[in-house]
């Protein structure tokens, strides 16, 4: 009998049943992943599904519990929690294609070089913004490849297409290898942090904790 009292006392006070997150792809391998792991002891009854996916998209309508995007991209009727900070971004290629193409002098010659272009769920190439003598300068990559994802976009950088436009933290690795040349530090563009977001304060207690995790 106490065993049963104990077990029912567990699982009345032990977060429980499934999470359904909406948010990109490199997120959930440098940030969800990495935080939530250890859930598998501690929170054994908590399941999680997470969906990849670079749209917009209505998380209530999709039947999501929450999603993650930009702070500047969430809507202002929604519960909005930080949980990263803010991403720099780098403009790299290999050695090898700066040798072949050269250095482009200015942000400006950028459009006469293979940009490894990304495009948006709206049909709009992703315009790469840079911040030089206090103004953000905004330019549209030119080039052969166009994608829709950063890790396709690193590897096409990787094997000598072309200069690409991504995350500081995605290329560390490579950066610090010498598979890839940054150009412009100087005038690299910060965008803001990502804010995990949903939509009412009434939340399941599986959710609760997630929040809590992740909060920064």
């Amino acid at each position: 009998m106490d065993n049963e009292l104990q077990l029912i006392e567990h699982y009345r006070n032990s977060p429980s049943g499934l999470v359904r997150i909406n948010c990109g792809l490199q997120v959930i391998e440098t940030l969800l992943l990495p935080k939530l792991a250890h859930f598998k002891d501690k929170y054994p009854d908590i399941q999680f599904e997470f969906i990849s996916d670079n749209r917009f998209v209505d998380i209530v309508a999709k039947g999501f519990d929450a999603g993650i995007r930009f702070g500047s991209d969430v809507a202002e009727d929604m519960v909005a929690v930080c949980i990263s900070q803010p991403m720099k971004m780098a403009v790299v290629a290999t050695a090898d294609y700066f040798r072949k193409k050269g250095f482009p002098s200015t942000i400006q010659e950028l459009t006469q070089h293979q940009c490894i272009g990304y495009r948006l769920s709206n049909g709009h190439l992703f315009q790469w913004e840079f911040k030089y003598s206090g103004q953000i300068i905004k330019i549209t990559p030119q080039g052969q490849w166009i994608l829709n994802d950063d890790y396709p976009t690193l590897v096409a950088a990787k094997m000598g297409l072309g200069i690409a436009y991504l995350p500081e933290e995605l290329i560390a690795k490579e950066l610090a290898n010498g598979q890839l040349i940054r150009i412009f530090n100087e005038y690299s563009y910060t965008f803001p942090p990502l804010y995990l977001y949903y939509p009412h304060r009434n939340i399941s207690s599986a959710l609760r904790v997630v929040v809590n995790t992740l909060r920064v």
